[in-house]
């Protein structure tokens, strides 16, 4: 009928199954097992259950049922399986179906089916279950080492279609596996051959197999079968400690390189010592003490394939030894670079062997170079500001050749503390003297450029200056007077470091006396100068010469002096003159008219009073006497 609504199309649910299957065989909709699509299905193992599940729709909906149906015993009979909300699979139990038969399954809520019924073949849409490795494996006689591996595959059954198995190995805490080529069929079974193997070495093997018809779905993973090599002797072996040197340092250790990992061996260590063989059976891996006087080692493996084989090293000291060592990093801060020359003579190889300071002697590194290479990027794991000991070792047939080991750093840094200082016994001149300690090399964390000494006192600002890192002593000085305080600190080409411990000085002023001394001497001179000069009147002309123009102006002159001359006059009439001091005095007639009693006027004048002393205190006179002149 013109302008009415057509009704939209809806697919709703047939109540007779079999019709709603005819349906899709009808619209060519089934879709083959395996090929992508929402649903997937397949047994776990031979004999299992059916497993179906399905990735979530877009339009948020799940399917509440699923169903299936046989193509192959039941045509008319269709099954139905509950879905439990928000669950993405569902699993359907053995006894609902029949062996070696073909299902239709799809899933479908109220209104209909979500998806196109997928085809599922029970004989070979199948997870296979792991397969067994046999932990009995025969190794070759002749190099290159190779093995066999016998396998049994999943469980079979009688007119069982045939299976593809595929085999990895790896060595032991390796992370990458390797595939072995070809994969191996179920029928015929053939064992899985592995080549070029090492010696002393632990690998770990593993399979999974499918039915062969099913590209896609791989059988769960074996357990991992661990099995080793035969053990041998080691590859190389050095000597950790200077074998060569004036001095021991440490215990020189026998080293030689470890097995593969997850290996467990004994070996067979020997030793020649002034001509006799010391053999030490049952040394665990991976050092041994030299014994003193040494002059070779050799080293093989317990239950080795062949006892005789022995990888030795000459111990005596003979031959050039390398020289112009130089480490360097690289550009990437990654590894270290180690440059040096050769040595008179042939061309022999060279051992370069590193260690981190602090290390104990047997995590010593070394790698071997052939003749000719005279440099070598280490490899490891370098860290910043740790310091890294390297020698380079000359090795010949008639010995070994040491340089003088060096200090290498991946990064320099800025050390973690200063020096400690102590004062040590003062100059003869009495000038103070200044030690310090080294720097430990952890703490260093670089090569020392200088260091920087710092001194501030109460008086005067902080005054610091470099010194050499060669010094371990300085003398000071220019030291003021009274407390001061000095401390350190080292620098490395990336910075300088922290102030280490501080000491304070106490040091007298040693100008007190100097300054005491003139003071001193005037203070004692000048009455000692004056007296000698009041007793003497012949000196006077020389007082202007020796003391001071202030003082000599003022001091009298007793030749010209009345107050005392009646006095001396008697003294030297009563006492012989043998007795009597030297003394000169120059008599003076009395002027006219002056009277003989007027003595005590002039004792007034004020000379005796103020600068010279009394006749009693001279003890010349005992009781004055007037004088009465002629």
């Amino acid at each position: 009928m013109r302008g009415a609504q057509a009704a939209p199309f809806r697919l709703r649910p047939l109540s007779n199954p079999w019709l709603l299957s005819l349906l899709f065989l009808l619209l060519n909709r089934i879709r083959p097992q395996g090929s992508p699509g929402p649903m997937q299905c397949y047994r776990i193992g031979l004999l299992g259950d059916l497993n179906c599940s399905w990735e979530p729709l877009g339009d948020s909906r799940t399917p509440s049922t699923l169903h299936f149906q046989s193509q192959k015993y039941h045509l008319n009979r269709t099954q139905v399986v509950a879905v439990p909300t928000g669950q993405s699979w569902v699993t359907i139990p053995r006894e609902q179906f029949t062996e070696f038969d073909t299902l239709l399954v799809w899933g479908a809520e109220a209104d209909g089916p979500l998806w196109p019924p997928i085809s599922v073949d029970l004989e070979t849409r199948v997870k296979l279950d792991a397969p067994r490795l046999c932990p009995d494996i025969n190794f070759s006689e002749d190099d290159p080492l190779e093995t066999t591996v016998h396998w049994a595959p999943p469980t079979l059954r009688p007119h069982q279609k045939d299976m593809v198995c595929q085999f990895y190995y790896r060595r032991c805490q390796e992370e990458a596996w390797t595939l072995l080529e070809p994969e191996l069929k179920s029928i015929p079974l053939t064992p899985v051959e592995i080549q070029d193997l090492e010696l002393a070495t632990g690998y770990e093997m593993s399979g999974r197999c499918r039915m062969q018809v099913e590209e896609d779905l791989w059988g769960e993973w074996s357990p991992i079968l661990s099995f080793q090599t035969p053990p041998s002797a080691p590859k190389d072996m050095w000597v950790s400690g200077n074998l060569c040197g004036t001095t021991a340092e440490q215990e020189a250790l026998l080293l030689w390189k470890a097995p593969g990992p997850c290996v467990q061996m004994s070996y067979r260590v020997q030793f020649r010592v002034e001509g006799r063989e010391l053999l030490q059976e049952g040394i665990p891996c991976c050092n041994s003490s030299i014994p003193a006087q040494a002059e070779w080692a050799g080293v093989s493996a317990v239950n080795a394939r062949n006892q005789e084989i022995f990888t030795n090293l000459s111990l005596a000291c003979s031959g050039s030894a390398p020289h112009d060592v130089a480490v360097s990093s690289t550009s990437d801060s990654k590894e270290l670079l180690v440059t040096w020359q050769q040595g008179a003579g042939e061309l022999w190889e060279h051992v370069v062997d590193w260690a981190r300071d602090g290390d104990p002697p047997e995590n010593l590194s070394w790698v071997w170079l052939p003749p000719g290479n005279l440099s070598v990027l280490l490899p490891g794991n370098f860290e910043k500001g740790v310091p890294y000991q390297i020698r380079v070792t000359t090795v010949s047939p008639w010995g070994l050749s040491p340089a003088p080991s060096v200090w290498g750093f991946i990064e320099e840094l800025a050390p973690l503390m200063g020096p400690e200082l102590w004062r040590l016994q003062d100059a003869p001149s009495g000038i103070p003297t200044i030690a310090w300690g080294e720097v430990p090399r952890h703490q260093l964390r670089g090569h020392l450029t200088h260091y920087t000494l710092c001194v501030k006192s109460e008086t005067r600002s902080l005054v610091c200056l470099n010194v050499s890192g060669g010094t371990q002593n300085v003398t000071l000085p220019n030291l003021h007077w009274g407390t001061c305080e000095l401390w350190m600190t080292a620098s490395t080409i990336a910075g300088q470091g922290p102030p280490g411990p501080s000491i304070q000085l106490h040091l007298p002023d040693n100008t007190l006396k100097w300054k005491v001394l003139p003071g001193v001497l005037l203070l004692c001179g000048v009455p000692l100068m004056g007296l000698v000069l009041a007793t003497s009147g012949r000196c006077v002309h020389l007082w202007h010469k020796v003391l001071p123009h202030w003082v000599w102006e003022k001091v009298p002159d007793p030749a010209k002096s009345n107050s005392v001359q009646p006095h001396i006059e008697e003294e030297l009439q009563a006492q012989p003159l043998v007795d009597v001091p030297i003394l000169e005095v120059q008599e003076i007639e009395p002027l006219p008219g002056m009277e003989p009693s007027q003595p005590p006027a002039a004792l007034d004048s004020g000379y005796e009073k103020h600068f010279l002393p009394t006749p009693e205190e001279l003890g010349l006179l005992a009781t004055p006497r007037p004088q009465v002149l002629a």
